[in-house]
Parts: structure tokens; sequence; C-alpha cells
């Protein structure tokens, strides 16, 4: 399943950083991969923590990795 992953995906630069200042300065980095991928989300079981941040991102949204699966059957 990782090789098909990584065979998908592709290399994106990012020029700026995006800081949405959450608790968890660790997951500014989440944030600021899926806006400049242009990820439509974050697949985490740290919803409640991605969704406390400064700034918000009405385009990206925020699921549970069971709310995934139920979306994509």
């Amino acid at each position: 399943m990782l090789a098909a992953l990584a065979k998908s995906g592709r290399w994106v630069t990012i020029y700026y950083g995006w800081r949405p200042s959450l608790p968890d300065e660790a997951d500014n980095h989440l944030v600021e991969l899926a806006l400049a991928g242009g990820a439509a989300g974050i697949v985490t079981h740290k919803v409640r923590d991605l969704g406390r941040g400064e700034l918000v991102f009405d385009q990206l949204r925020v699921l549970t990795p069971a709310q995934c699966l139920e979306e994509w059957q």
C-alpha cells in the first residue's frame, strides 16, 4: 500500500510557511504541507488539535481514519 501511495505522490516545493499556531508546534508542518500540495484534507487521530489553530482554512478538511474510510466506501 505504501508503494502505491508513494508512486501516486509528487514532490512539492514550499515557498512560504503558513503558521496556523497549533497547540503542538510539531503539527504546524502538516498544515503547511497539505496546503502546498493542494490536499483536500488531512487524515489523523488528532482532529481536535489540528482544528484549534489561529488560521482557519475552509478548503482543508481534517478527518479521522474512520471518517476517511466511511467516505471512500
